[in-house]
């Protein structure tokens, strides 16, 4: 069973790896990642350490990274989002990790536990854009897994490199920065409870987390001083953490499919908090039962529970004292991670139980939902957040054939201009003369086609004609041709 396990996740994680790649080559550049290559990622190193705008577009780590891979392989689409695809393979370790730990290399889990992992399609396309999300979730699920071995085993130095992947998976993305202050304490508790009797040797490990905490506050100062100052928060709301960020994540993991085995997006949040109360029940009654010791709440359960919590919590506060918004969408996206963790260490538990049959049908049900939902919902053409980019190569192909790549002008609807002017800046377009960005619709534009939201259509049908119309409410215009 050790060696199926192990050669069934190989395969398993080198076949997504590869469904990633392929969306990293064949999705065209997405509205918010051309900002990222080419105007970050052009500003030396000390000018994206510090933001060189208040605008949080700018995913520190994911910004370095990037500039970096261009400067190595140039201006390519797949070399901008290479730090993000060579993340999931840190997720993947990451996964191995928890699940070599909590459930064992024999578990009949250890497949069920690392396809639930990524039954995200949402999560999987950020591991194959220039953003700070799908790295930042990488590091995330590897810092948990050097806690939960540094608890289990009492390895000291598993929980400093956790500590120390918390600060990376914050740097990626300072929506993490709740998960590094919920990784804060529990490393600090754990040399609590180490040293609770010997209050010397609490001092030592006690000053190393100060020093770094305070080390790291003053490298993100100002650029988060820039985003607060700015209200760059005004896109989010503030009406409850349930509301915000667990119910709208379910619906982005679940790509918004209603269909089959998910028809009530609520009734999936009430399994989620059920499982987390049952967790939470089991700490407290370990503990009890062991009076008290503090020793016995070192285990896989706690630690992925408590992190979790923590974490949630610490989220909350902030957006109760600082009065900033709730995360949503993306920006909540290493929830998911956190709670498969949690979820993992139920099964965990749940392995103990020696009627087999039931084991098995338990791990057939996890894996059948799973693949199944991926299938359904997974795309390999888009991505879910930004699909209004998902035609940009298809608009290409035809202007390009149709004009027989002799010198034609475009004029895009906002949203798609970043897209295009992706290709036009990286030297791919010589043909096309690609309009200016602008967010209002413009009916004397000069030029020959305009791509447009089906709902601008009605404020150019006097002198343009559609040429195209996508599935997804896209539409290519050309100009009338004058009598």
């Amino acid at each position: 069973m050790k060696k199926f396990n192990y050669y069934s996740f190989i395969i398993l994680f080198e076949l997504f790896f590869l469904l990633i790649l392929y969306k990293v080559v064949f999705v065209p550049i997405t509205h918010d990642e051309t900002n990222t290559i080419w105007y970050y990622s052009n500003c030396n190193v000390w000018k994206i350490i510090m933001f060189p705008d208040n605008v949080p577009n700018n995913h520190i780590l994911n910004t370095l990274l990037a500039k970096g891979f261009l400067l190595l392989f140039g201006k390519e689409q797949w070399a901008a989002r290479l730090p993000n695809l060579l993340s999931f393979l840190l997720y993947a370790l990451a996964i191995f990790r928890i699940n070599k730990t909590v459930l064992k290399s024999n578990s009949i889990f250890f497949i069920p536990a690392a396809i639930l992992f990524i039954a995200n399609p949402y999560l999987l396309d950020f591991f194959g854009l220039c953003r700070g999300y799908g790295m930042s979730c990488a590091l995330c699920t590897l810092s948990v897994s050097y806690l939960i071995s540094g608890y289990s085993t009492t390895n000291k130095k598993h929980i400093w490199v956790a500590l120390i992947l918390s600060v990376l998976a914050s740097y990626a993305n300072f929506t993490l920065l709740v998960f590094w202050g919920a990784t804060v304490l529990i490393t600090w508790f754990y040399f609590f409870a180490q040293h609770k009797n010997k209050q010397g040797k609490l001092f030592k490990p006690t000053l190393i987390i100060f020093i770094i905490c305070i080390l790291y506050a003053a490298l993100i100062a100002i650029p988060l001083h820039k985003m607060q100052s700015t209200d760059q928060f005004q896109y989010w709301t503030s009406s409850g953490f349930y509301n915000e960020t667990i119910l709208p994540l379910i619906i982005h993991s679940l790509y918004g499919s209603h269909r089959y085995l998910f028809t009530h997006f609520n009734s999936v949040a009430f399994i989620v908090i059920g499982i987390l109360i049952i967790n939470f029940a089991y700490i407290i009654f370990r503990f009890i039962s062991t009076h008290f010791q503090i020793n016995s709440l070192f285990r896989p359960v706690f630690v992925a529970t408590l992190i979790i919590l923590l974490t949630a919590g610490i989220n909350i506060l902030q957006c109760k004292i600082l009065h900033t918004p709730n995360l949503n969408g993306r920006t909540a996206l290493f929830f998911y991670p956190l709670f498969i963790t949690a979820f993992v260490t139920t099964l965990g538990l749940f392995s103990k139980i020696k009627i087999n049959l039931l084991k098995k049908g338990f791990a057939i049900c996890i894996t059948f939902i799973c693949l199944f939902q991926l299938s359904d919902t997974m795309s390999l053409t888009s991505v879910r957040e930004w699909w209004f980019d998902a035609n940009t190569f298809k608009v290409m192909d035809f202007l390009k054939n149709t004009n027989n790549s002799q010198y034609t002008s475009l004029k895009t609807n906002w949203l798609f201009h970043p897209s295009f002017y992706f290709y036009k800046y990286a030297g791919k377009l010589p043909w096309l003369d690609l309009k200016d960005y602008d967010k209002s619709i413009d009916i004397n534009t000069d030029a020959e086609y305009y791509y447009v939201l089906a709902e601008d259509y009605n404020k150019l049908e006097s002198k343009f004609d559609p040429v195209i119309k996508f599935d997804n409410d896209c539409w290519l215009l050309k100009k009338k041709t004058l009598p």
